[in-house]
């Protein structure tokens, strides 16, 4: 009895898989060189690109045209990068040497390094210290010597009423950040978070804290009853303030005051926060408020007790000095590029967004 065989059942000759820039191509060999795999996944001529085997653990290395790499039939997929490049250069990660071709950034690093959101990435440094990488950052392996990089525990910073607290969590509690700053909680206070161009809220002990958001956040507090054996004193209203500029200044917690001087009008502050590297935590702020705003703009400002950097260096252009009620406030010439403000937009909020930032970079905070 003839047996008649279906050649359409027959098995087809097993592939082999392999990973190429995140894509999937089939292989006949179980050994195929570097030109094999550029071959089949289009990349042609193979001189154009250097081809680097990204192992599962370890890192990345430098595949030749010529050289072979084994492969296993339902077993882990093997992947590669190929990029158009003239050439191959290393990097060190971790202490572990990496080739890479072509442009390289933070993210890519953080990629063929698998380091987790968790970790900081920097870049060391020999003259100077070590720089932290942001997402896209670059790196230029161009450059003589073999660049160093490392990953870290990420470390969370929060400004608490001027001091500089580090947590190796995002989501912190209030209680848990005045108690490490040595705040009295035994004491009623109002509470305040800030978050960079943001408005300060109000928030409680029980709130909890996220430092995810960009840039130092500050938590300070006020008295929630200011005494001090006299009464208060009541502060002085020379002149009236838009209403949103009242909200922002109540709602911030701010101790103010507006002032007549001939023709010129101040607001002055008397507990504005500093961020940490001054030589005060706190100081009196004094911003000028033209007649015509907010058509007309708010510029620079001004600071009693005068402001210097913990090792003595004063700031640039803060030189000048300026009389406000017989006080002598060191002026600050920061200032806004031309046309950027807007009578809309624009306020004191906005504007104390300028002084945090301006203070803020004097200390690189």
């Amino acid at each position: 009895m003839n047996t008649q065989i279906d050649l359409k059942e027959t098995p087809n000759p097993a592939h082999f898989v392999v990973q190429v820039n995140g894509q999937t191509f089939n292989l006949a060999d179980g050994t195929p060189t570097g030109y094999q795999i550029l071959a089949a996944a289009s990349l042609l001529p193979a001189d154009d690109f250097a081809l680097l085997e990204w192992p599962a653990v370890g890192p990345t290395r430098d595949m030749g045209l010529d050289d072979v790499v084994s492969l296993s039939l339902g077993g882990p997929v093997k992947e590669f990068f190929a990029v158009r490049a003239d050439g191959v250069k290393y990097f060190v990660l971790d202490g572990e040497r990496f080739a890479w071709a072509g442009a390289l950034d933070a993210a890519t690093v953080r990629k063929i390094g698998r380091i987790p959101e968790d970790k900081e990435l920097f870049l060391e440094r020999r003259d100077k210290p070590d720089s932290l990488l942001a997402e896209g950052d670059s790196i230029h392996l161009e450059h003589a010597g073999v660049e160093r990089l490392y990953s870290r525990e990420r470390i969370w910073i929060l400004d608490v009423q001027g001091e500089r607290t580090e947590w190796r969590h995002p989501d912190v509690a209030v209680h848990d950040a005045l108690e490490r700053a040595g705040i009295d909680l035994t004491k009623n206070w109002i509470i305040f978070f800030r978050v960079k161009d943001r408005p300060p809220r109000q928030v409680t002990l029980i709130d909890v804290l996220d430092l995810r958001q960009p840039g130092i956040e500050r938590l300070w507090v006020r008295p929630d009853v200011v005494n001090n054996g006299d009464g208060p004193r009541e502060p002085r209203r020379e002149f009236s303030v838009l209403a949103r500029d009242e909200a922002f200044l109540s709602n911030c917690g701010y101790q103010w005051e507006t002032i007549l001087q001939g023709e010129r009008r101040w607001l002055v502050i008397s507990n504005y926060t500093v961020p940490t590297g001054f030589n005060h935590a706190s100081c009196q702020v004094a911003v000028e408020i033209p007649k015509a705003y907010p058509t007309a703009q708010l510029d620079m400002f001004y600071c009693d007790p005068p402001l210097a950097l913990k090792n003595g260096a004063a700031p640039d252009r803060t030189e000048s000095r300026e009389s406000i009620d017989g006080v002598q406030f060191q002026r600050w010439s920061r200032h806004r590029p031309d046309g950027k403000w807007s009578a809309s937009k624009d306020n004191v909020a906005t504007h104390f967004g300028l002084i945090d930032a301006s203070l803020a970079r004097e200390v690189g905070a």
